[in-house]
C-alpha cells in the first residue's frame, strides 16, 4: 500500500496554510522555507533524528512482542516477559532503567484447546466454572438462539447485544444440557471486529462461560463446516497480580533549563488474546528505535522513555505514574508524547494524529506539526480523542498528545475509522503493520520530540533562520 509520506510541493503548500491557520503563527510557514527538493527538512535538527531511524528495526521490536511473546494481558507473566525485553533493550543503549510495580487486582484466563495442539487464549466469566480440570465435549453451533441440540455439547452462540440478553443466552444453554458456553462478540458499531471479554453473569453457573472475540467465532465455525470438532475448556484465577512500568532515563548534559523533563511514553501490554502488534508493540517499538537514535545526542532536558503496564485494563501504569509524583514533579514534565497504534495498515486510517483530549493545542502538538510541515509530510493532523495513556497526564495539567492513525470524518459528532482488527488475535504484524506509516511516525515524533529537548547550537539556529 502506498501512503501519502512525503508529498509533492503543492500539496504541503496547502497543508502548511491549514496547520497555519488551525495554529496561529508557529513558524510554520519558515519551516516550509526548509523543506528540500528530496522533500526532506533542511533543518540539521530534523536530520539528526530522519537520517537515522529505521522502520525495520522498529517493527523488530513488534515482531518479537506480538510473535516470540505473543498476548501480553496485564499484571501475567508475559507481560512481565515484555517488561524485561524492553528494559534490556534501554540498558543496551546505556540508560538508566528502574522498574515500578503496581496492583492490578485479578484476571480469569481461559484455553480452548484442539486436538492438535492448538490453544485459543479467551476471557472467562468469573461466575462461571474456572477449573484446571478441563470439559471436553464437541462443539455446536446455534443459530436464532435455538438451544435444541446442546444437551452434553459446548454451545458456540452470537452473543445478544446487551448484557441482560446475553445472560438469558447463558441460562437458556445451560437449562437445555450444554455443559460449556462460548459467545462471540460480533461486529461492532465502527465496523471493528469484536474482541474477547469476560461475561458478566449476574447467576453462578456451573459450566466454563467463555466471551470469545469475533474472529475466533468464525474460525471455529470454519471448522465445524469440515466436520465435527471437539475442544477442552480450561481456565485459571490469577489473584493478587501486578503490572510494570518500566522506566529509562537520559539524563540532561547541560541543565540550563531548571530540570525541565519530557516522556516518551508507550504500553506495553494487550488485551486477552490479541498478539497486540500495533496495539501497542508499534507504540513500543517506536520508543525503542528512538531511544536508540538519541542515545548520543546531547539535550538540554532530561528525555524519559516509559513502558506503561496495564494501559488495556483503564489506563492503570501511566494512572499510577502520575499518582506517584509530586506536584514538585509533575510542574517539572514540559511534555509528553504518547505513540499508541502507530503503525496500521488499514487503508481508511488516513493521517497519524496528534490528539489531546480537548482538543486544545500544546507544546506536543505543535513541535510535531510543526517538524511534519519542515518535513514536506503532511500525514500528521491535530485533534481530540480521550482513550490513552495521554489522559492521566492531561488530568493532572502536564502538557501530553496520543498519537495513532485514524480516519477522521467528523469531529462533531465524533465520527471515526480505526482499525477492524484492533484488540483482536488478527492485529499481527502481517494482518495490521505498515511499514511505511511506522516510517511516518518515527520521521515526525523523532523530530518534533528531539526539537523540544535538543541542547541549542546558537550559531546553527542563526545560520538556519
Amino acid at each position: 500500500m502506498v501512503v501519502k509520506n512525503k508529498k509533492l510541493v503543492k500539496r504541503i503548500v496547502s497543508t502548511t496554510l491549514a496547520v497555519s491557520i488551525a495554529f496561529g503563527s508557529l513558524g510554520y510557514a519558515a519551516g516550509f522555507e526548509n523543506v528540500l527538493a528530496n522533500g526532506k527538512s533542511g533543518y540539521s535538527q530534523d536530520q539528526k533524528v530522519v537520517a537515522r531511524v529505521n522502520a525495520e528495526r522498529a517493527i523488530e521490536h513488534v515482531r518479537y512482542l506480538s510473535e516470540e511473546i505473543g498476548t501480553r494481558p496485564g499484571g501475567l507473566e508475559a507481560e512481565h516477559i515484555a517488561a524485561d525485553y524492553i528494559a534490556k533493550e534501554f540498558k543496551s543503549f546505556g540508560y538508566d532503567v528502574d522498574y515500578q510495580y503496581f496492583p492490578v487486582g485479578d484476571q480469569f484466563i481461559a484455553n480452548v484447546s484442539f486436538d492438535n495442539g492448538t490453544v485459543w487464549e479467551l476471557a472467562a466469566a468469573p461466575n462461571g466454572k474456572i477449573s484446571d480440570e478441563a470439559v471436553t465435549a464437541e462443539v455446536v453451533s446455534v443459530e436464532n438462539n435455538d438451544f435444541s441440540n446442546v444437551d452434553g455439547k459446548i454451545a458456540l452462540l452470537p452473543r445478544a447485544s446487551t448484557v441482560a440478553d446475553y445472560r438469558t443466552q447463558v441460562n437458556d444453554a445451560v437449562a437445555e444440557g450444554a455443559v460449556g458456553v462460548i459467545l462471540q462478540s460480533l461486529v461492532g458499531s465502527r465496523g471493528n471486529f469484536g474482541q474477547t471479554f469476560n461475561p458478566n453473569l449476574t447467576t453462578p453457573v456451573d459450566v466454563p462461560v467463555y466471551g470469545a472475540s469475533y474472529i475466533h467465532g468464525e474460525w471455529l465455525k470454519e471448522k465445524l463446516a469440515n466436520g465435527p470438532v471437539e475442544v477442552s475448556l480450561t481456565a485459571k484465577h490469577h489473584s493478587n497480580l501486578q503490572s510494570v512500568n518500566v522506566i529509562a532515563t537520559k539524563k540532561a548534559k547541560n541543565r540550563n533549563n531548571d530540570g525541565k523533563t519530557v516522556i516518551l511514553g508507550a504500553h506495553h501490554d494487550s488485551v486477552v488474546g490479541a498478539p497486540g502488534a500495533n496495539d501497542n508493540a508499534s507504540g513500543v517499538g517506536l520508543m525503542l528505535e528512538l531511544a536508540r537514535v538519541y542515545q548520543g545526542y546531547n539535550t538540554d532536558k532530561d528525555v524519559r522513555f516509559i513502558a506503561f503496564g496495564s494501559e488495556e485494563r483503564g489506563l492503570l501504569g501511566s494512572r499510577h505514574y502520575v499518582n506517584q509524583l509530586s506536584q514538585e514533579e509533575r510542574d517539572q514534565i514540559e511534555a509528553v508524547f504518547v505513540p499508541d497504534m502507530v503503525a496500521t495498515s488499514y487503508e481508511k486510517a488516513e493521517n497519524l494524529y496528534a490528539m489531546t483530549v480537548d482538543g486544545s493545542r500544546n507544546t506536543v502538538t505543535d513541535s510535531t506539526v510543526a517538524a511534519g510541515a519542515r518535513l514536506g509530510n503532511s500525514d500528521i493532523l491535530p485533534g481530540r480523542f480521550g482513550s490513552s495513556d495521554h489522559v492521566p497526564f492531561h488530568n493532572a495539567g502536564i502538557p501530553a498528545a496520543l498519537f495513532i492513525w485514524m480516519g477522521i470524518d467528523s469531529w462533531d459528532p465524533l465520527i471515526y475509522h480505526i482499525e477492524k482488527v484492533y484488540h483482536t488475535p488478527q492485529d499481527t504484524i502481517a494482518d495490521n503493520i505498515s511499514t511505511e506509516r511506522m516510517q511516518s511516525a518515527l520521521d515526525i515524533i523523532g523530530s518534533g520530540l528531539f526539537d523540544v529537548v535538543r541542547k541549542e547550537v546558537p550559531a546553527l539556529e542563526k545560520k538556519n533562520k
